[in-house]
């Protein structure tokens, strides 16, 4: 059950100072989880016709470093099932030298695709899938606050290159869409080490979303930690709720 690949770092992945950019990394994560998934006969393309998809509702990452332009990257994960419910995903990245640099934790929802119930997992994944023997992921995951300050937030507009497969904006861009939105001087000189996503709705294409941000308490006055809120436009509830801690760039070592 465990799947293993290695990648190499693409010049297009990449952002400031030749490092990987922070929303490729779930980008990274879903393709990898996507091949896992068609080895075992449960991809979006072997549930589509089963009126089924899958559905992140939450995520966890730790960034040590970042990898730079053409590095080969050794990529492993698993998966775990939760409760009847909940899919649970583990991510460990390493570098060449076997260091671990990246790891994260996932939480995916079976549901309809004309209802967007959740379903029982037990009903329609294979046996072998279900049988407890896999090895264990840790539901740890905590509930991210509601937004307590207003503010006027950053507005983006939904486009066709951010839809999934289904035709939904992909999860990777909501995490984009918080990072945009940190102060320019934050952004400019630091890179999130932490993200805690919380996943509670959907946007499609022409839709307009607006991301609100605001300081988060828990860390020291010196580290620099936000709360990101994003919804549509005009709407109070969030359909994403984001936690984003951040260290200055001379904090990721630059040389693999």
């Amino acid at each position: 059950m465990l799947y293993e690949t290695n990648l190499a770092v693409r010049y297009a992945e990449t952002g400031i100072e030749g490092r990987l950019k922070p929303g490729m990394i779930l980008n990274y994560f879903q393709d990898i989880a996507s091949d896992h998934c068609a080895e075992l006969g449960v991809s979006a393309l072997d549930l589509l016709p089963k009126n089924l998809a899958w559905v992140v509702y939450r995520y966890h990452l730790n960034i040590y470093r970042y990898p730079l332009w053409k590095e080969d990257l050794q990529f492993k994960t698993w998966r775990y099932p939760a409760n009847n419910l909940y899919e649970l995903r583990q991510f460990d990245v390493h570098d060449k030298a076997e260091n671990l640099i990246i790891t994260a934790k996932s939480a995916w929802i079976l549901t309809r695709l004309d209802n967007k119930k959740p379903v029982r997992l037990k009903y329609h994944m294979p046996e072998q899938l279900m049988n407890g023997h896999q090895q264990p992921v840790e539901n740890d995951f905590t509930p991210i606050p509601e937004r307590t300050e207003k503010d006027d937030g950053r507005s983006f507009l939904v486009r066709m290159h951010d839809l999934d497969f289904n035709r939904h904006v992909n999860n990777a861009v909501y995490v984009i869409w918080a990072l945009e939105s940190v102060p320019a001087d934050i952004a400019a000189s630091r890179l999130p080490y932490e993200i805690s996503i919380q996943y509670q709705g959907d946007a499609v294409f022409g839709d307009r979303i607006t991301a609100f941000t605001q300081p988060f308490p828990e860390k020291p006055e010196s580290e620099a930690a936000y709360l990101h809120t994003i919804h549509h436009d005009g709407e109070d509830k969030p359909i994403t709720r984001v936690i984003t801690r951040w260290h200055p760039f001379d904090a990721f070592s630059q040389t693999p």
